[in-house]
């Protein structure tokens, strides 16, 4: 009986359509011999030995690699040193398909710092007899090296600016830092539908971005403060691709969109306000509108200690003009522009 190798290119990407969804594409399919190797006997080259490109923005928490059975894991550690470094050599791993796609979705939401790679990644699988024996896989970037450099010191030139801003300058609990970079972002950046970069880049660098730049931007500055965060992939109201955040306060877990915190204006211009409806919240009172898409568990949210109304003393569990009209003039007197309350039992 002939054993045929299979030699099988394919690309499983991420759609950057604000860093929320997933698609696969096969390009194509062709027969070839094809001279198998271990993950671990990978083509010597110089790349191979390159040093990760930054190490001063190590995430807080890798939720989506927790996800991960321990031998995907290993994947995923050797997917991200790669990366990390910008290497375009393909690297040899022992994962079918399913499992790279779950990896390539932990990658995603653990590491706003790779700003240059875009989640998408071309895949050439080789099967024996109908079995899958060896994987590479090359990622794809957006950046060279020279542009990554002058992306990372305006990163920094940001983050130094958000950390010592006025949103920030009395914040010591993590609910204050939380609430300090929400308003931060908002108050520095313009939502424009038709930015193309969806990385932390436009929004640090620019100024403005989609829902996918404000999320991995809150992602990043948390992981600065040493706050556990992740990204959160999947659709909004109208089922349009969408991405926001998880965040721990306290030890909880909370669900937050800056995006739907920043309003647009008349004719989807900047707004100049903040809104808090989004700023806080459990699972059920998210997903009224909020479609949580992804392969992999996310964090539990069912505290409402941290809500922002809650600790503003702005939610009300029956209409009370004098307690409204106090909660009215506090806000009038700390120079809010927006003022919301809201009501528990609706």
């Amino acid at each position: 009986m002939k054993r045929f190798l299979r030699l099988t290119s394919l690309i499983l990407s991420l759609s950057l359509l604000a860093g929320c969804s997933l698609s696969n594409r096969i390009l194509h399919h062709s027969d070839s011999s094809f001279t198998v190797q271990s993950a671990d006997q990978q083509t010597t080259s110089t790349l191979e030995f390159q040093a990760p490109l930054f190490t001063d923005a190590a995430p807080v928490l890798l939720w989506g690699r927790q996800q991960l059975t321990p031998h995907a894991q290993n994947t995923y550690d050797r997917m991200s040193e790669s990366i990390a470094c910008r290497r375009e050599t393909p690297l040899a791993v022992d994962a079918d398909t399913g499992e790279i796609q779950r990896i390539l979705t932990a990658l995603r939401i653990d590491h706003p710092e790779y700003f240059w790679f875009d989640g998408e990644a071309s895949f050439v699988s080789t099967t024996l007899a109908g079995v899958n024996i060896r994987t590479e896989c090359t990622f794809t970037y957006t950046m060279e090296l020279s542009e990554i450099q002058a992306a990372h010191q305006q990163v920094q030139q940001y983050t130094e600016a958000c950390l010592s801003s006025e949103e920030l300058s009395e914040a010591q609990t993590d609910y204050e830092k939380i609430l300090g970079v929400y308003r931060y972002i908002i108050n520095h950046t313009d939502y424009i539908l038709s930015e193309a970069d969806q990385s932390i880049v436009s929004v640090m660098s620019r100024q403005q971005g989609t829902c996918a730049g404000y999320a991995r931007t809150f992602q990043y500055l948390m992981n600065q403060l040493g706050i556990p965060c992740t990204l959160a992939l999947g659709e909004g109201a109208s089922g349009e691709s969408h991405g926001w955040n998880m965040v721990q306060c306290d030890g909880h877990w909370y669900q937050i969109d800056v995006t739907w915190g920043d309003p647009v204006g008349a004719d989807d211009m900047p707004g100049d306000s903040i809104q808090y409806t989004y700023c806080l919240l459990t699972d059920q009172e998210i997903y009224r509108d909020h479609t949580l898409v992804c392969d992999l568990p996310m964090p539990e949210c069912t505290d409402t200690t941290y809500n922002y109304f809650v600790q503003s003393g702005r939610q009300f569990d029956i209409w009370d003009p004098a307690s409204y009209e106090s909660a009215m003039l506090q806000a009038t007197e700390q120079g809010e522009t927006w003022f919301s309350v809201r009501f528990s039992n609706l």
